[in-house]
């Protein structure tokens, strides 16, 4: 009698888990997301402060820059970087919300950039001073648009931040202008993120 030649099949159930095996080796395994509802770390929300600063920074420069050329006859290079500060300075809010991972951050943060931008001109206009508008400005709009957790974060704490500095660097800029125009735009949201720091630190220390 002649032997069967041939490769052997391999019992079922051996089969069976080697090919659940293999898919579960093809599987990508996705990271859960994260909850928006749970604090976010420091570091996050020092990125996304850093990243509309960045942003606010740019948008600023364009507002200077628009009002050099305008004072110096140049028009057309005045009317292109007033364009690109507009169209930059709402950006910084958006980012600020978004990467803090704000409550409804985009609807936010268009609600809050017009109202900053409609302060910073008008302050801007009456002080003769875009240093301390875009302080008091983009200020209160960054205490409204930064993610706010209950009994971590302060509103009303991040405007008095805002408020004071503002008067600083309306003081800061009778006695250094050039130099307060640079400093400026840094202030607004590094001032909101700072005071969430004092209410963190005030809730650990307790009351006395």
């Amino acid at each position: 009698m002649s032997r069967q030649k041939g490769r052997r099949s391999a019992p079922r159930p051996a089969r069976q888990a080697y090919v659940e095996s293999l898919h579960q080796r093809s599987r990508r395994v996705r990271p859960p997301r994260p909850d928006r509802g749970a604090p976010i770390t420091t570091a996050r929300r020092w990125g996304a402060v850093g990243t509309g600063t960045v942003l606010l920074l740019l948008a600023f420069a364009g507002v200077v820059t628009a009002i050099v050329e305008r004072d110096n006859g140049n028009t057309a290079d005045a009317r292109s970087a007033a364009i690109i500060a507009l169209l930059v300075a709402p950006l910084s809010l958006v980012f600020l919300g978004v990467i803090s991972r704000a409550r409804s951050p985009v609807r936010t943060a268009f609600l809050a950039a017009p109202a900053a931008m409609a302060g910073f001109f008008v302050l801007a206009g009456l002080l003769r001073d875009p240093a301390t508008a875009v302080v008091a400005a983009f200020g209160v709009g960054g205490a409204f648009v930064l993610r706010v957790d209950e009994g971590v974060h302060s509103v009303p704490r991040r405007l008095s931040v805002v408020g004071i500095l503002t008067v600083m660097t309306l003081v800061a800029y009778q006695v250094l202008p050039d130099a307060t125009i640079v400093v400026a735009p840094l202030l607004p949201f590094v001032g909101c993120a700072l005071a969430d720091l004092t209410v963190r630190t005030a809730s650990v220390a307790g009351p006395d």
